[in-house]
């Protein structure tokens, strides 16, 4: 076992624990122990569950590892923490300490502590011994492994016997339907539940019902935001956004190849935000001319080398600032490490702590254990979509005036210009909980960059034709309004689960149809939508059916009407309720065609025109410098609108027999698409699939490319769209490449559910393999359903593929294997074989 496992189990010795000072609980945590302790003694001794209520910053993992200590744990039971992402998982384990736990009495004389999931650096369940006391594991891991009977994990459940507590964090989460299942499970088997959450979960009614069920005891103590400030033990924090007006290059490809993924953003735009000479100047500035009010400063952000960039611009303003950089950021440069000695963090630590410095800048110091100080003010220089990194980050300037801290917070985040719908995490100020955007607000709010970039889109397809004439009225490019849906979502290649809170927008011609289509799903909804792995891909058939039906003739793309009927689907699945509709009230109000209607009947001339377009632009009361990035756009829409308006009507359809020539057809015709099917034998040329398939253009129509047979080849969709509009040619077995691409393509590995599925992992081999190629370079897949095929895996190219290509890439590729594996309860895979005729064979093997 590798020592970034050894450091997360622990095995304590409690005579030594209990000679530590223990550490005193809060007056609130002294409070909502009494009334744990009086649950437990009655009900939590015989499958009761309750949940305690604490905001972020009042230490609801303390109180309860506190509360575990002197009961639970101390008669004997074992434990088994429950939580959605890693973050918390780690948090929950650094939080068992000696000053902590050294409250379990006697006789027990020794605690062993073991984190479990697929996140690397964890413990694949198969490690879980009967021995264990804590198993602190994601949900997604120790379903799966209690749903497949997995021995080691059988194993402690039967040692621990009718002696079972199970802790569940984030509790509101609790009716997700896999997690239903894993908490009646262990209930029916006698074990009490106790849930921890920050939220107060009684305000969705939609998960009133199946939280009294898990939860039949209720709220056994909750403290409210208000009241802990009030009392001087959190600080009151203070929102500071500032706009940086820096515009990342999210491009439209990797934009929606990331789109739906729930991860934060990828990896290239962050190191465009930190590379940025201008945003982290203007970050320091931001400080520098604020440091009377922001005073002691935490700055969190994400490279080494922002954080020296923002140190150093920080001194320049005479401010006295010290960086910090975790171990884990491997991107470090040997010269820069040799500038710092191994205790260099735990000095500039220390310095912080003892008022030497006014701001600490740290990377990557949140989840390691890492006793980091805390501070008046926190900057957070980027935005995250991540609630549970927000909350953490946020949490460090709580602390209020009872415990060492201030009684106002500040928390300064940096917003950018982004140009695309992203779900940003927020945090609710009111109650100290965080999540998507601001609740109570977010919903009833315009979606305002939605419609903008939805116009910004429509204006440049309007004038790609080389004439400015708006087709249809201006009124009919705004939405009669949105759906909220909300739904619980399972990262990709993760445990981890993270809230979706996404709009559906709703235009004229549509809002009939989704009314039925609601309807509809919420009498015939099919369970398989509730799962949070839910994907367009394994739904396709079903959705577009449902896009066919309820909203056929409507004007949008099938692609974007597809993605939002799957957002009402899973909504619906999940919480058994439709979802809220808002109407856009101000929506009369923003019609260029009214103006422009004005403007050719009171004969207003061009100048008189532009003076009146720049005053209603400017309008305080009116949304248009949201809408249109910059008065030119508004503008060309406004032209567009004119020129529409004094055309007059448009007449009569022209005689086909007029029409000299007909544009060819985007779309290929049945006849042509069967025939190339079959001349492919009906099967992806890319990953071998033989579903969803279709006809894909080798040259794309969109520069030129043409309907005949050979400019065709049969694609499945998801190969289609990662091809895009790349010029590869599939039917081709060897690499047209002069070099090898930076990178394998980021292809989606099958689900935990298919660990030890060899198709879905052939596919996945494939697909990789052959876009990387930018051809069919791939011969043969070679995995076994048992014995030495089924840990040894080969690959095999056709001739002249330089398989070499693939050799900084494997180590990477296999560990991507071997996280679904463990996620999904199967032996890791010994060795990944590349071979190919002529050329020597390339193998990584297991290092786990």
């Amino acid at each position: 076992m590798g020592e970034d496992k050894r450091e997360f189990y622990k095995k304590w010795s409690l005579p030594e624990c209990r000679d530590y000072p223990q550490e005193p609980p809060a007056a609130h945590q002294a409070k909502a122990l009494g009334e744990l302790g009086k649950w437990y003694a009655k009900q939590g001794k015989s499958a009761g569950a309750g949940i305690l209520v604490l905001p972020t910053g009042g230490g609801k993992t303390f109180t309860a590892v506190r509360f575990l200590a002197e009961g639970p744990l101390s008669d004997g039971y074992k434990v088994l923490w429950l939580a959605h992402t890693h973050h918390l998982l780690e948090q929950a384990f650094h939080c068992f300490r000696p000053g902590r736990i050294g409250a379990i009495r006697e006789p027990r004389c020794e605690l062993r502590l073991r984190v479990v999931s697929g996140t690397e650096g964890h413990f694949p369940p198969r490690y879980v011994e009967p021995t264990d006391d804590v198993v602190i594991g994601t949900l997604q891991t120790i379903a799966i492994a209690v749903r497949d009977g997995l021995p080691n994990m059988k194993e402690f459940l039967k040692a621990a016997g009718k002696k079972l507590f199970v802790v569940f964090d984030e509790a509101h989460h609790a009716p997700a339907p896999s997690y239903r299942k894993l908490l009646q499970g262990l209930q029916a088997e006698g074990a009490p539940v106790l849930g921890l959450t920050a939220t107060p979960i009684y305000s969705d009614e939609s998960k009133q019902g199946w939280l009294k069920k898990l939860f039949p005891s209720g709220i056994i103590a909750q403290s409210r935001a208000n009241e802990l400030m009030a009392a001087g033990v959190l600080a009151r924090p203070h929102a500071v956004p500032m706009k940086t007006r820096f515009t990342p290059r999210f491009d439209a490809r990797d934009y929606q190849k990331w789109l739906g993924t729930f991860k934060d953003i990828p990896e290239q735009l962050v190191d465009e935000l930190a590379n940025s000479k201008e945003r982290n100047a203007f970050i320091a500035q931001t400080y520098a001319d604020n440091r009377e009010k922001f005073r002691k400063t935490i700055f969190f952000t994400d490279r080494w080398y922002q954080c020296e960039a923002i140190a150093e611009a920080l001194r320049k303003h005479g401010v006295k600032a010290g960086s910090v950089y975790s171990h884990v950021d491997a991107s470090v440069p040997a010269a820069q490490r040799q500038k710092r000695d191994a205790n260099e963090n735990a000095k500039v630590l220390a310095r912080f702590r003892n008022d030497d410095l006014d701001v600490l800048i740290n990377v990557r110091m949140l989840t390691e254990g890492t006793d980091i100080p805390d501070a008046q003010t926190v900057f957070i220089t980027r935005q995250t979509t991540s609630r549970i990194l927000l909350t953490q980050m946020v949490g460090r300037a709580l602390r209020g005036p009872k415990f060492g801290g201030t009684a106002d917070a500040y928390i300064v985040s940096f917003e950018d210009d982004w140009r695309q719908q992203i779900q940003w995490a927020g945090f609710d100020l009111s109650d100290g909980s965080a999540g998507p955007g601001e609740p109570g607000k977010r919903q009833a709010r315009p979606p305002l960059q939605l419609i903008s970039i939805e116009l910004v889109q429509r204006l440049a397809r309007q004038m790609a034709g080389g004439s400015n004439v708006a087709s249809v009225p201006f009124q009919s490019h705004l939405p009669v309004g949105w759906y909220r849906t909300m739904f619980d979502a399972r990262l990709p290649e993760s445990d981890a689960v993270e809230p979706a809170d996404l709009l559906v927008m709703v235009y004229e011609d549509e809002r009939a149809g989704f009314e039925k289509l609601i309807d509809y799903l919420l009498a015939e909804v099919p369970e398989a939508l509730a799962d949070e792995s839910a994907t367009l891909e394994a739904h396709e058939a079903r959705v577009r059916g449902w896009r066919e039906k309820f909203l056929g003739k409507v004007g949008r793309s099938a692609t974007d009407l597809e993605v939002e009927i799957l957002q009402l689907a899973r909504h619906i699945a999940q919480r058994g309720s439709a979802p809220q509709f808002f109407a856009f009230e101000v929506r009369a109000d923003h019609d260029l065609d009214a103006i422009a209607t004005r403007h050719i009947k009171n004969r207003i001339d061009v100048v008189g025109a532009n003076d009146e377009l720049r005053r209603e632009f400017a309008r305080e009361d009116r949304f248009w410098r949201t809408l249109f990035y910059r008065y030119e756009q508004f503008r060309n829409f406004y032209d567009g609108c004119f020129q529409r308006i004094i055309a007059g009507p448009a007449g009569p359809a022209p005689d086909p027999s007029d029409t000299k020539k007909a544009p060819p057809p985007n779309e290929v015709d049945e006849a042509t698409k069967a025939e190339v099917l079959a001349r492919d034998g009906h099967a992806c040329l890319a990953c071998g699939t033989t579903r969803n398939l279709n006809a894909d253009h080798v040259v794309a129509v969109y520069v030129g490319g043409s309907n005949e047979v050979g400019n065709l080849q049969t694609l499945c969709r998801q190969c289609n769209i990662l091809k895009a509009k790349q010029h590869i040619r599939f039917r081709v077995a060897r690499t047209s490449l002069v070099q090898p691409a930076a990178a394998l393509p980021d292809t989606r590995a099958p689900a935990s559910a298919d660990a030890a599925n060899a198709e879905a992992w052939g596919r996945f081999l494939r697909r990789s393999i052959n876009f990387f190629y930018q051809c069919a370079a791939v011969a043969d897949v070679a995995i076994g359903q048992k014995g030495d095929g089924y840990y040894n895996w080969t690959v095999t190219l056709w001739s002249d593929n330089p398989q070499s290509w693939l050799k900084p890439h494997m180590a990477g590729l296999l560990e991507r294997i071997q996280a679904v594996r463990e996620a999904g309860g199967k032996p890791r895979v010994a060795s990944l074989r590349i071979v190919a005729p002529g050329q020597k064979d390339l193998m990584v093997k297991d290092k786990g």
